[in-house]
């Protein structure tokens, strides 16, 4: 019941990102693979990788071939401690005809390219054609926010990418939450909190806004909040906020 739960507020998330345009086009004909392609892309806003997973591996089902979600999945693992399973679905991505494939697809196409030769190629460029052919669709800066915050490490224009992000698609939960952590990481923590609070105002009812506000907490070492936000994120389902709650509460008494 939980996960029939969790899907129908995907589904419902979906529809408000459609009309706020977020999705780049894509290639494939099937609707069941397109529909769990994007509930898939959806769950990572609130870092529920295991539903990731799991309608990204439904859609690769409904459609072998489906290049986006290939890509999607090859370029979202390059943070992966085991460099073999971005390298599968990028040679995957490769292997399908750039014939049918959509302009998007065939601009993350080059990037998939460079990334096969090697893995730690710098592939902004690639994201900056993408972003001009597409200036005004969310999921194109999306892929330059994950790409400079995680791989590149460039936080000044990640934060650039985040903010075109809830721009377009104000409703994008993950937008706040990574422009959060960007802002963090380069040291704005005033500005961190503030994308942290937006992202709690956004989805009250999901954990990980919660966490990532501990998070923000602990690291301005302010313990006693951490260890509430982390506590709420815990008691609202999310298991490994309990460890961080536990190690926040143990600060306080020191």
């Amino acid at each position: 019941m939980k996960k029939l739960f969790l899907f129908a507020l995907l589904f419902i998330n979906i529809s408000t990102l459609r009309a706020q345009g977020y999705f780049l086009p894509v290639s494939t004909t099937s609707e069941e693979a397109n529909k769990n392609y994007q509930a898939a892309v959806m769950s990572t806003q609130h870092a529920d990788l295991t539903s990731y997973r799991e309608l990204m591996v439904k859609a690769l089902e409904s459609d072998p071939e489906f290049f986006m979600a290939l890509a999607h999945r090859g370029m979202g693992s390059l943070n992966s401690t085991n460099p073999d399973f971005p390298k599968e679905n990028i040679k995957k991505a490769l292997a399908v005809s750039e014939d049918k494939l959509t302009e998007s697809e065939k601009i993350l196409r080059k990037a998939l390219v460079l990334l096969d030769d090697d893995l730690k190629t710098d592939i902004t460029g690639v994201i900056k054609e993408l972003q001009a052919a597409y200036p005004n669709t969310a999921q194109a800066y999306d892929f330059g926010l994950f790409v400079n915050y995680f791989y590149k490490k460039d936080y000044p224009e990640a934060i650039k990418n985040g903010e075109m992000l809830i721009k377009l698609a104000p409703d994008h939960g993950g937008g706040y939450n990574m422009l959060g952590y960007a802002n963090m990481a380069a040291g704005n923590m005033k500005d961190a909190k503030s994308n942290f609070k937006k992202y709690i105002n956004k989805f009250p009812k999901e954990a990980n806004p919660y966490d990532s506000m501990g998070e923000y907490y602990m690291n301005v070492k302010d313990y006693k909040n951490s260890a509430k936000y982390y506590q709420k994120a815990a008691d609202m389902g999310l298991e490994t906020s309990q460890e961080r709650a536990d190690e926040a509460k143990k600060l306080m008494a020191n």
